[in-house]
């Protein structure tokens, strides 16, 4: 089994993605949310690129079924039902309900890696349940981080390196590529201090200045999801 990383989803191939097996992470903040919606009940995640699409996608949808949801510059979209907070997608407000989502970063990311065989969602939320799907698949594994706005995103970059943790204790002799073992060693050096290793981070920084303080906090929490969306290629949607 061969595992690697790509920093962001513009550096990703798709071709390379093809018949393989990838994990998708965006941990500040749209794999988390999309983790803790379907965990909390909704029926399914619809990702969208453009704001039009997700307003032209919603017209197929009784008006009491679904809810958009997403973000542009870390905010709200006017008209949208919830942002891109985590904690916003509690039980009461999607049981049941398809969400239609578009973010800046994740759902490009998503995007990018339909072509898939196996297409998994992680963030430090889910990250030993992830790792396990990813692996029982039995197919290389990459792992693609959203970064953010076509860059580098520490934070994205941190989750991989736990991802990979997982993944070597389910599969010793797996050959790591080069972004792969710099980030399982980055994660090994900083394991007992993600969050000060976090804080270091652009987007963190950015988020905490918004007053997002405690959406980070709840997406770097460990382990605390068993549920691992995926990607439905019947259904064209990220179900449990």
């Amino acid at each position: 089994m061969f595992m690697d990383v790509f920093p962001t989803s513009e550096a990703a191939s798709t071709d390379l993605l093809a018949g393989k097996t990838v994990l998708v992470i965006d941990v500040l903040r749209a794999t988390s949310t999309i983790t803790t919606a379907l965990a909390n009940g909704a029926s399914q995640v619809l990702p969208v690129l453009t704001i039009k699409e997700a307003h032209r996608r919603a017209s197929d949808f009784a008006p009491d079924t679904y809810l958009l949801g997403g973000e542009r510059k870390a905010l709200k979209i006017p008209n949208f039902h919830l942002d891109n907070s985590p904690r916003a997608y509690v039980r009461e407000v999607v049981k049941n309900k398809t969400i239609i989502f578009t973010t800046t970063n994740g759902t490009r990311a998503i995007n990018r890696a339909l072509s898939a065989q196996t297409l998994l969602l992680a963030s430090f939320l889910n990250a030993r349940a992830a790792a396990r799907r990813a692996w029982e698949a039995g197919k290389d594994v990459y792992l693609l981080c959203a970064g953010t706005r076509g860059r580098y995103s520490l934070d994205d970059a941190a989750c991989a390196g736990m991802l990979l943790q997982y993944l070597r204790k389910l599969q010793p002799g797996a050959q790591l590529g080069d972004l792969a073992y710099t980030l399982l060693h980055l994660y090994r050096t900083h394991r007992k201090g993600i969050l000060q290793l976090i804080s270091q981070a652009s987007h963190y920084q950015r988020l905490v200045d918004m007053g997002l303080e405690a959406d980070i906090m709840y997406c770097l929490q460990e382990n605390i999801y068993t549920a691992v969306p995926r990607w439905d290629k019947k259904q064209n949607m990220i179900v449990l």
